[in-house]
């Protein structure tokens, strides 16, 4: 009997100890970005260690913000109890200001942000009671900062001050809700003499928005649209570059600040619902979305890690309810704040992500050689890790290793890079064969100028010209090879295929297929610095219905303009006209996939310009055909094109609404089958 009981014990515990491992595994998944720009899963870079609740007898209420202070200790903005709790970064509490007023009772009323200055006085933000106070260490209050009375401060501008930082001048940066002017910025001296509004968000005015101003008079219905968001938090670095973040999700929802108040980062990932930044002495950078999901950048923008998790109600370690604070200290060890939790949850770094800060700090410290081995071993334990192969690639850059440098750019998406490698390399290569190309060219010229001479006296190439001819005698070659008609006489070209028949539809249906070969070709093996889609990606159907779908639309809108607008050109007449129209394309399609293999960035104009006249010819000669075939004046021949356009976009909105309302029809039928079927197996 005991010992069934103790199998079935046995048992029991091996079914439960999966479920055990998973409960303790890190309840998040962390992400860097590919080469593509696409999120990738990697390794996971913070593991949640603890989580921080109770501080001796203290506890928290509502917490929304906290700061790192000199003293290596944890400022809580506790606006729950209206006060700052300071605690070690262990959780061991070390002491509770609470600013007492004049008449020996609490003086705050909020207490919605707080910053530590460096001789350890803390400067609290009181959104409720409209000021900043600064205290020491028991409370005491040393100034207090209310509403600039200056003019330029306005006297409808809103003074909440929510958020404070300030810079080794001693100068304020205050995030005041609702105040859309900006961070209100206040000097030292005395009471805070205001210096002006500072890094004011931009306002979001797209095309929609013109519209609604133009319809409404009343401006109040679209303010909404056209007024810049506030700042949701801010931290300030060791330079003296202010931080801020917004809840938006744009390209400025991060900006770095310099003294004017202009933004100095680009970010390559966008985050919404930013709620916390922080900066290590490191120079990474740290935003925190109010639901918990936190994401890790370079000094220079470019994202590392990206992690987090919300907490629906399982309560786990590593999961968030509503962040309101986040630090990094030196040893990349975070603090996050949860305001709904009112705790602070601890994450520490991972080996993984300690290699790759390790490799980045000695990269930025100019140490190229030695950042390669730790870049080696990030790539080892994570091949897709992106920023590790833009890393590489730079070591390997400055070593004068181009050739290595450019795949390892090439593996990380870095197309600057490459292009600079690229022009090393490339030069390296004419410098070592310039004498050999030189020679060849030379050895080219006077073969050919020999074949030429004994050409002239004996005719040897005389069955080379039968081929020729032979091979230029047959119809549908003698059709294609009409298309060079079209570029030395278009008039000529077009009379040839309205009167003469010179060309058909086999003819032009078999140009257009060589235009879309070589867009094919063009667009999946151009060089990497010019190519536009990613390595590996394949989409054949999707590029020929674009090629034959554009083409057969405009050709068959023009044709019925045509038709009401007294043309003389019949379907057949405008399908090849402007088939051969393509013919500049083809001339240059091939030039430009060889260059885009050849040139760096430092020579994209060439690229560029080869656009502009390939397309540009092409265009051309379609306005030539219209106007030769149907008999139009230049006037007529513009106009019909507009027209071409607007029946065009008829035709494609008849297309979208039409699809719209066979998708509505088809979820009609599939819910009426759906519940048919239900009542029927519910019935039996």
């Amino acid at each position: 009997m005991k010992m069934k009981q103790f199998v079935s014990w046995l048992l029991l515990l091996l079914l439960l100890l999966p479920c055990v491992t998973a409960q303790a595994a890190t309840p998040y998944r962390t992400f860097s970005l590919g080469s593509d720009m696409r999120e990738v899963e990697t390794q996971t870079a913070y593991d949640p260690i603890r989580t921080m609740t109770r501080f001796g007898d203290e506890t928290l209420k509502s917490p929304t913000d906290l700061r790192l202070g000199p003293d290596g200790n944890l400022y809580i903005a506790d606006n729950g109890n209206k006060r700052v709790v300071v605690i070690t970064p262990e959780g061991e509490l070390v002491r509770v200001i609470e600013p007492l007023n004049e008449k020996g009772k609490a003086l705050l009323k909020s207490c919605r942000g707080i910053y530590v200055a460096p001789d350890l006085t803390v400067y609290i933000a009181d959104e409720n009671g409209r000021a900043v106070y600064q205290v020491d260490q028991d409370g005491n209050v040393l100034r207090t900062f209310e509403k600039p009375t200056h003019q330029l401060f306005g006297d409808k501008s809103a003074y909440k001050p929510n958020k404070i930082v300030l810079d080794k001048r001693g100068n304020l940066y205050i995030a005041s809700t609702g105040n859309t002017s900006g961070i209100v910025q206040l000097s030292p001296i005395g009471n805070g003499e205001f210096l002006g509004y500072y890094g004011a968000n931009n306002s979001n005015i797209n095309f929609l928005t013109l519209i609604k101003r133009t319809l409404f008079k009343d401006n109040s219905l679209v303010m909404g649209d056209i007024v810049p968001v506030s700042v949701a938090n801010l931290c300030i670095d060791a330079k003296g570059m202010v931080y801020t973040v917004t809840e938006t999700g744009d390209l400025t929802s991060l900006r770095r600040l310099n003294v004017a108040g202009k933004n100095t980062l680009t970010v390559d990932y966008i985050t919404m619902g930013n709620s916390a930044v922080a900066v290590n002495s490191s120079g990474s950078i740290f935003v925190a979305t109010k639901d918990g999901y936190i994401t890790e950048y370079t000094s220079e923008g470019a994202m590392l890690f990206s992690f987090g998790a919300f907490d629906a109600g399982e309560q786990r370690v590593g999961m968030f309810k509503s962040v309101t604070g986040i630090v990094v200290d030196d040893s990349y060890t975070i603090y996050v704040l949860d305001e709904s939790l009112g705790s602070i949850q601890v994450l520490q770094p991972t080996e993984f992500a300690d290699l790759v800060h390790q490799a980045f700090t000695l990269f930025t410290e100019g140490k190229y050689a030695e950042s390669k081995e730790p870049w080696l071993e990030v790539l080892r334990m994570n091949s897709m890790f992106n920023y590790a192969s833009t890393g590489l690639g730079e070591a390997l850059y400055r070593e004068g290793n181009f050739a290595e440098a450019m795949e390892a750019y090439r593996n990380g998406g870095e197309k600057q890079g490459y292009s600079d490698a690229w022009w090393e390399e490339r030069s390296n290569w004419l410098h070592s064969h310039m004498s050999t190309i030189i020679i060849a060219l030379a050895a080219v010229i006077v073969v050919w100028q020999i074949l030429k001479f004994c050409d002239r006296k004996w005719k040897i190439l005389e069955p080379l010209r039968k081929v020729r001819d032979f091979i230029t005698g047959v119809p549908i070659i003698a059709q294609l090879l009409y298309c060079g008609e079209i570029l030395r006489n278009p008039y000529d070209c077009c009379y040839g295929i309205k009167r003469e028949k010179r060309a058909g539809y086999i003819s032009a249906l078999i140009v257009l297929l060589i235009f879309f070969a070589l867009y094919v070709v063009n667009t999946y093996f151009a060089g990497f610095l010019f190519k536009t889609v990613p390595d590996g990606y394949y989409a054949l159907l999707n590029d020929f219905l674009l090629v034959f779908g554009v083409f057969f639309l405009l050709v068959i809108c023009c044709y019925l303009v045509c038709t009401i607008t007294d043309g003389e050109s019949s379907f057949r007449d405008l399908f090849v006209g402007c088939a051969y129209a393509l013919t500049p394309m083809l001339i240059f399609m091939p030039i430009k996939l060889v260059l885009t293999n050849v040139l760096t960035f430092n020579e994209e104009f060439f690229i560029t310009l080869i656009d502009v006249v390939a397309i540009g010819w092409s265009a051309l000669l379609v306005i030539l055909v219209l106007m030769y075939q149907n008999d139009y004046t230049l006037g007529k021949t513009l106009v019909t094109i507009i027209l071409t356009l607007f029946t065009v976009l008829v035709v494609v909105a008849l297309a979208v609404v039409l699809y719209m309302l066979i998708s509505q029809l088809v979820d009609f039928i599939t819910s009426i089958y759906g519940e048919v079927v239900y009542r029927f197996v519910k019935k039996v």
